[in-house]
């Protein structure tokens, strides 16, 4: 099924922008939880930060779903084409030096389908969580 000339599967970033603050709380914890822990505007910085959160797993989302970093994965996070997928450069650094507290924020309002194009053996389902993230002096929504 398409929507605005976009398959369902493929939804998840204009999903995102009908996400309203109030869905995780009262402005003041919102802005709580969006404060990141940490810095970073810049590759290094990030997986520096990402190196020493990764033995801290597992992590638990709002959503009850639980994650681990595996150290062989941390690359991807901050690797060019997950970074220029992004709508900020900088801002996906913060968010990967953040990705614990981002995490233990994050809920998972939707279901999406598996990619049909894709091989999808061994998946059971496409997850997507989305976390509150300050940047820029503003709350963003991250995924």
């Amino acid at each position: 099924m398409k929507i605005n000339n976009i398959e369902a599967w493929n939804m998840s970033r204009e999903k995102a922008q009908e996400l309203r603050l109030e869905q995780w709380g009262s402005p003041e914890e919102v802005r709580a939880m969006a404060t990141p822990a940490r810095q970073a505007n810049n590759r290094r910085t990030a997986m520096d930060y990402l190196k020493e959160i990764a033995p801290n797993g597992p992590f638990t989302s709002q959503s009850g779903l639980s994650a681990r970093l595996p150290m062989r994965s941390l690359g991807k996070i901050v690797s060019h084409a997950a970074v220029t997928n992004s709508f900020c450069p900088e801002a996906h650094y913060l968010a990967a030096a953040n990705i614990d507290k981002l995490y233990l924020n994050a809920i998972e309002p939707w279901e999406f389908e598996l990619n049909p194009n894709k091989d999808n053996t061994g998946l059971k389902a496409r997850r997507y969580l989305y976390a509150p993230m300050e940047f820029r002096g503003k709350i963003v929504v991250v995924k």
